[in-house]
């Protein structure tokens, strides 16, 4: 199994435990919380995840599953555009890899985090510039490498390899 699958796997165990034990938010959609309550919490990114179909297929009426987010095309966007500012950290940009750089903004929903990198935003800690000033980068690009690097955001956990 590659680390990638081991983190999306890790992010909705974690989510679905978190639903289960008494968490704020309720796991649904591109929206979820972490559990306040507890000592030690991590926040954890909201990775979109598949939902699966029941069993004996989709019933008419019911919307078709979530997409799961396009790591590939994120990953390219990354390394060409966002990791200008988001490896060093210019003008406030959080780090990839750096757990206190992003602890705050993934608490927020995903489309709260895809409207800031498309249509950009002035915040306390920095500014995000629109389309990571590529205009040239499409809808789904950008999302594509929000989705990315809330994967990668924070450093993965270590079992012992």
């Amino acid at each position: 199994m590659t680390n990638m699958k081991k983190q999306i796997l890790i992010v909705a165990a974690s989510l679905a435990l978190l639903s289960g034990c008494g968490g704020r938010g309720s796991v649904t959609g591109a929206s979820r919380s972490a559990s306040a309550g507890a000592a030690t919490s991590t926040n954890v990114a909201a990775v979109p995840v598949p939902a699966m179909p029941p069993p004996g297929g989709a019933d008419e009426g019911m919307e078709p599953a979530a997409a799961a987010p396009d790591l590939v095309t994120g990953e390219k966007v990354y390394k060409s555009t966002c990791s200008i500012c988001h490896k060093s950290g210019l003008k406030g940009a959080p780090r990839l890899g750096i757990k206190e750089d992003w602890e705050a903004r993934l608490t927020q929903s995903n489309e709260i985090l895809y409207e800031h990198a498309v249509k950009g935003f002035r915040g306390k800690k920095g500014i995000m510039p629109s389309r990571g000033s590529n205009a040239k980068l499409t809808d789904a690009e950008v999302r594509a490498a929000v989705d990315y690097m809330v994967v990668h955001a924070i450093p993965s956990w270590s079992f012992g390899n």
